[in-house]
């Protein structure tokens, strides 16, 4: 229970000191570089769920597929192929 309360007081504090961080940030630099942080980080997180891996949870726990490395068009051009479509590339 202590580890607990204590682990939150922790992240409120480091919450706290972003938001004071952040305000110092907008007063002396604008809120130019405050979106462009925002907008910095937005597509860092999109970046990193586009690559996170596919799965399922399942009643005995998360399974991952293994992912298929080859680029969009290589694989689309592979389905292409495999369907006896002609291919024009």
């Amino acid at each position: 229970m202590k580890r607990r309360i204590i682990g939150s007081i922790c992240l409120g504090s480091f919450c706290a000191g972003a938001v004071w961080l952040e305000f110092e940030i907008i007063l002396y630099f604008g809120s130019a570089l405050s979106l462009s942080t925002v907008v910095f980080a937005l597509a860092a997180l999109s970046t990193a769920k586009y690559r996170a891996p596919e799965g399922d949870e399942q009643a005995d726990g998360f399974h991952v597929r293994p992912r298929d490395r080859r680029s969009g068009l290589l694989r689309h051009l592979r389905l292409v192929r495999e369907n006896g479509k002609a291919s024009h590339f």
